[in-house]
């Protein structure tokens, strides 16, 4: 929740876009490591799978919001090309989960 909040209000401040290479060649970097944490730690949260799928609707919605919120904080039109890189990350960071969890290997 804690990285959820500081990314939303990071993404919310002009400098602070500058500073997160949100507009540098760092950008598509920031979107695919920042939302494949939270995809991972989304698909962690809960054993059961309707939560997982909740939560990882969670961050996809979460992913969304910013670029909607950013277009009214900051008068720039969504990005979806952001949100896209954003589903990248959380599909690399569930892949991520399911390669080192061990659940990968024959049994």
């Amino acid at each position: 929740m804690g990285l959820a909040c500081a990314a939303v209000t990071l993404s919310l401040v002009v400098q602070s876009r500058a500073w997160m290479h949100t507009t540098g060649k760092l950008h598509v970097w920031y979107h695919l490591v920042l939302f494949g944490v939270l995809g991972a730690l989304a698909l962690r949260a809960s054993d059961r799978l309707s939560r997982r799928i909740a939560w990882l609707a969670g961050v996809l919605l979460l992913g969304l919001a910013i670029e909607m919120l950013e277009e009214r904080g900051i008068l720039s039109a969504v990005e979806w090309g952001d949100v896209l890189l954003d589903c990248w990350g959380v599909a690399l960071g569930c892949l991520a989960v399911w390669l080192f969890s061990g659940t990968s290997k024959a049994r």
